[in-house]
């Protein structure tokens, strides 16, 4: 099994408060993705930066920027998406195949959209998609609180085959 971590839209725009509204439990979903990130690399695993671009919003000049408390390291590529699936016209899927990688995991932004498509799109390539239940989020829609949502979209997941596991049982080498 050869893995690569895939940190989907942690982005500026999504924690500055100046085109989204706060996020329910955005300090604890970069904490999740910075103790990710600290697994994937004391793996040695690649980490891959995927980044949303959206001309004139919120994911676009300064938003664009990966959120600073992630740091990621100059080596670390980095793919930039405008389609939910990080697959759909990006090289992430000529990267991951060049890497070797069959088992993408996958932290981050949001858990019904960019998390969820990207999923289902390397299930669709193959891949064994790994989707850390406790390392990815979203806003509450409606009735619905971002913490429902997100159990609901790892179920989902869950039952189509996915890998959906705490960041605590990740698998190490």
């Amino acid at each position: 099994m050869t893995q690569a971590l895939l940190v989907i839209d942690v982005q500026t725009g999504t924690f500055d408060g100046l085109h989204c509204a706060p996020m329910p439990g955005g300090p604890e979903l970069i904490r999740a993705c910075q103790r990710a990130i600290a697994w994937a690399r004391q793996q040695a695993l690649p980490v891959i930066w995927i980044q949303h671009h959206e001309p004139g919003g919120a994911m676009d000049g300064m938003g664009f920027e990966i959120d600073a408390r992630l740091q990621p390291l100059a080596h670390e590529k980095r793919v930039t998406k405008r389609q939910p699936s990080a697959f759909e016209g990006t090289a992430l899927g000529d990267n991951l195949v060049a890497l070797g990688v069959t088992h993408p995991v996958l932290v981050g932004l949001q858990s019904d959209c960019c998390v969820r498509a990207t999923a289902q799109a390397a299930q669709a390539r193959g891949l064994n998609p790994i989707v850390v239940a406790d390392a990815h989020h979203t806003w509450p829609n409606g009735e619905h609180s971002a913490d429902a949502i997100r159990s609901r979209i790892n179920q989902e997941l869950a039952q189509a085959g996915i890998a959906v596991l705490p960041l605590a049982d990740l698998p190490t080498a």
